[in-house]
């Protein structure tokens, strides 16, 4: 909001004390857009307290001051030749970066490839060790079929097991009763030999699943280690006999040695219980162990996988395993690191002997050329003397054309002095004026500054005060309702605050759009006291207003014409005691309308009068100092006047007396038809989908609380990639999509869903704090409907649900006509 105050209109501002500019430096910044340019690239000479008039350049027929002091400095510079080497360097070692960077990531394409092979070999090895359980299973599927079961004839199946056992990698196969768990036949045993009982886990498991099992080793009877696998033989359905085959860990060495596997590599075959049955590196030192915990965990939760660790014999490895889902058990297999960096280290190494040699190269290259260059340079110091010393300037010899060029070019310099020292004093001048006029801004922006932060910090030690009352302990339920009600009506402020400064930015810059329609006095004013009424409920005002009883057709803006009466009625509230008296009057004449807001107020002084509608101006008054704001919303409001073709005036009979401001606007067409102001009401709203998208995740839930309030059904994402999948599959009516999102801007997010022919008909409404005239037009052209900006309000968000619930029902009416 303005005030009545003021400075005038905010200049370029700088320091006034004697500065230079920065290297990189470019244009001071304006403040708010609105300060009008100042030249630029000004160097200000330091103020004295006994100015004389300017001598024309007397530096040059003295040595100038501190010229001592500026060669030690270039001395302290690099040279040329240094130069050069550097140019050396930013050629030869980004290459060589660049170099190294695609040999780590061959090195890292080859390492896959190598892990890839590896783990395919650990695959195929699992495959051969199901393959040998599965031979052995299917052979003593083949006994248990036998007749002489059937007969008990065991000496015959005797004879027939034993077949069986001579040409399998086994030590025995066993006949067992599986009611007493006894062998009743043992190919490796004499028949007449005592037997001892088989493992009765194994034998209930078999039992009890009636299907094949291989055990994990253990230790048999003898002490051995040992691996069982047994076979139900099944008789009308049950398990009359068990048959199992006992294998040494020794039969699975074999398939390690087969496959060749390099001799620093570790491999290593596990049992379902993780224990080291076999391994191509000291087995008998090892078999029956777990491996480190680490490995133990990683291979009970999947039955594949890659990762480094240390092996049982303390060696830094690429562990790669696979585990059977048929039979549980594991082939691991380790990659020690050197293997895999071998190759990488050679061609390092090979690089950087490369870039030695071509470094030793450039520099001395660099070294030779830059002494011809050094050479020429030191030419050119004497011309270059006699210039500053304004002597003539005698032709150097030098060794390179660029050289002669700047010979040539100081001798046309010696010439361009003279006319150079009539301007200097004129410069001089127009230097010291300017040094003045940024003072006097410098002053502008620093009260400026101080009133910003003066209203910003109004609002908020409100809202700082309402949320500590919030966390209070032993605090349960909603808040208090006049707690709500200070934080909305401080939040309100700071957002008029920055709204009004963004509507002088537009109006200076000729950007601010005016919507043109026929809008109802009555409905505009109606519409602006909703927005200055708390301020006058606080303030304890008594508020009259006078309008005429037939409708007042206007042209214009509604929601402009709405912020200029709220921005004088605020302006009232604040510039009058506390239970002062505000009127509003409409009065018709010939054709214009004019209203008159008047307050019993602190009034204007006579000398402020002129001024108050100046951007920026703040007179020193002691209540309106205390309840200032920015000094942009008198301003303002007369500019929208303006441009709906009406006039705005200020008028006071002095301090103390109050002050009325007028506004005169023109009448509309009499055949105009008028556009209601304001929303739908309390109204119920449709249910439609609904989508929000904004990477501020404060923001996107409190929204989807707002939307889930009013009936809505709501998607939220936190990104524009997820918000496009979910718009696939969610098929929204209506998208709030925020611009500056991760993965997938807005923009992007909007062509995306417009290409779409499955979300072709939905709302798409930009919510953004980016509401510049620019970012509308991006918007528009990346197909949304809407573009609001942050914050979103409530009524804002109705008016749209509502319009989009109508276009719905609209479509689904014309469906139905045309079934």
């Amino acid at each position: 909001m303005g005030s009545r105050a003021g400075a005038a209109p905010l200049q370029q501002m700088q320091r006034p004390r004697e500065r230079r500019m920065k290297p990189g430096c470019h244009r001071p910044t304006s403040y708010g857009n609105v300060a009008q340019h100042l030249p630029v690239y000004i160097f200000y000479p330091t103020p004295s307290a006994n100015p004389v008039e300017p001598s024309p350049l007397p530096y040059l027929n003295s040595a100038p001051p501190g010229a001592a002091a500026s060669h030690a400095a270039a001395a302290r510079l690099p040279t040329i030749r240094f130069r050069l080497a550097l140019l050396v360097l930013s050629c030869v070692l980004p290459a060589a970066i660049v170099s190294a960077f695609l040999i780590y990531d061959h090195y890292r394409v080859e390492r896959a490839s190598l892990l890839g092979e590896a783990m395919a070999t650990a695959r195929s090895m699992m495959s051969i060790v199901d393959r040998d359980f599965d031979t052995v299973i299917t052979a003593l599927r083949t006994l248990s079929v036998s007749d002489d079961l059937e007969e008990h004839d065991l000496a015959e199946f005797r004879r027939q097991a034993s077949n069986v056992h001579a040409i399998l990698p086994i030590t025995e196969i066993v006949l067992y009763d599986p009611a007493t768990r006894r062998q009743l036949l043992n190919t490796a045993a004499a028949p007449a030999s005592p037997l001892d009982p088989g493992n009765p886990e194994l034998l209930q498991h078999v039992v009890r699943t009636a299907q094949p099992m291989v055990s994990g080793m253990y230790r048999g009877a003898g002490g051995a280690a040992t691996i069982t696998v047994a076979v139900p033989v099944l008789r009308d359905g049950a398990v009359r006999f068990i048959l199992a085959a006992q294998v040494r860990p020794a039969a699975l060495n074999p398939i390690l040695a087969e496959q060749k596997i390099p001799a620093s590599w570790r491999a290593a075959i596990l049992d379902p219980g993780i224990r080291i049955v076999a391994r191509n590196r000291d087995i008998e030192q090892f078999r029956g162990q777990l491996p480190r915990p680490e490995v133990v965990a990683r291979v009970r939760q999947q039955p594949e996988d890659t990762f480094e660790s240390l092996t049982v014999d303390n060696l830094e490895v690429v562990t790669l395993y696979s585990r059977s889902i048929k039979s549980g058990w594991t082939v691991m297999l380790g990659v020690p690191h050197g293997n895999l960096t071998a190759g990488l280290l050679r061609t390092l190494q090979s690089l950087i002997i490369a870039t030695v040699v071509l470094l030793a190269v450039g520099l001395g290259m660099a070294w030779l050329v830059g002494g011809r260059i050094a050479h020429s340079v030191h030419a050119l110091i004497g011309p270059a003397t006699a210039l500053g010393a304004g002597r003539a300037v005698a032709a150097p010899a030098v060794d390179f054309r660029e050289a002669q060029q700047v010979a040539d070019s100081l001798a046309r310099a010696a010439l361009a002095l003279d006319e150079a020292r009539g301007r200097a004093d004129q410069e001089l001048l127009e230097r010291r004026a300017a040094q003045e006029a940024l003072q006097a801004a410098d002053v502008r922006k620093d009260e400026f500054l101080a009133t910003l932060a003066h209203e910003l910090r109004n609002p908020m030690a409100p809202l700082v005060n309402a949320l500590e009352l919030m966390r209070l302990p032993g605090r349960a339920g909603p808040p208090p309702a006049n707690v709500l009600e200070i934080m909305e009506r401080q939040l309100r402020q700071m957002v008029r605050l920055v709204d009004d400064l963004l509507d002088v930015s537009r109006i200076t810059t000729n950007k601010l759009g005016i919507r043109y329609d026929t809008v109802v006095l009555q409905d505009v004013v109606a519409h602006s006291l909703e927005t200055s009424g708390p301020l006058l409920q606080q303030r304890r005002h008594a508020l009259a207003v006078h309008l005429p009883e037939q409708p007042v057709h206007l042209t214009g803006d509604a929601t402009r014409l709405a912020q200029v009466f709220s921005n004088l009625l605020n302006n009232a509230a604040k510039y009058t005691p506390n239970g002062g008296r505000i009127a509003l009057h409409a009065l018709l004449r010939e054709g214009r309308v004019r209203i008159e807001i008047s307050d019993n107020g602190i009034g204007i002084a006579p000398g402020a009068l002129p001024h108050v509608f100046d951007i920026f101006f703040q007179a020193d008054r002691s209540l309106g100092r205390a309840q200032a704001g920015l000094g942009i919303g008198l301003s303002l409001a007369r500019r929208l006047v303006e441009l709906h073709g009406g006039v705005l005036t200020a008028s006071s009979a002095g301090e103390g007396l109050g002050s009325t401001f007028a506004i005169d606007l023109p009448l509309a067409q009499a055949d105009a038809q008028p556009v209601k102001v304001g929303d739908a009401g309390d109204a119920p709203i449709a249910t439609l989908r609904v989508l929000v998208a904004d990477d501020n995740v404060d923001h996107a839930n409190t929204l989807r609380a707002l939307l889930l309030a009013a009936g809505q059904t709501v998607n939220v994402c936190y990104d524009g990639l997820s918000a496009l999948r979910c718009a696939e599959a969610f098929a929204p009516d209506i998208a709030f999509l925020d611009i500056g999102m991760p993965r997938l801007d807005g923009y992007e997010l909007a062509r995306r869903l417009r290409a779409d022919p499955n979300l072709a008909g939905c709302t798409l409404v930009a919510v953004t704090g980016w509401g510049q005239e620019k970012d509308q037009q991006r918007s528009r052209a990346a197909g949304f409907d809407r573009h609001i900006v942050k914050p979103l309000q409530l009524a804002q968000m109705k008016a749209l649900l509502r319009e989009r619930a109508a276009l719905v029902e609209t479509a689904d009416q014309g469906s139905s006509r045309t079934a």
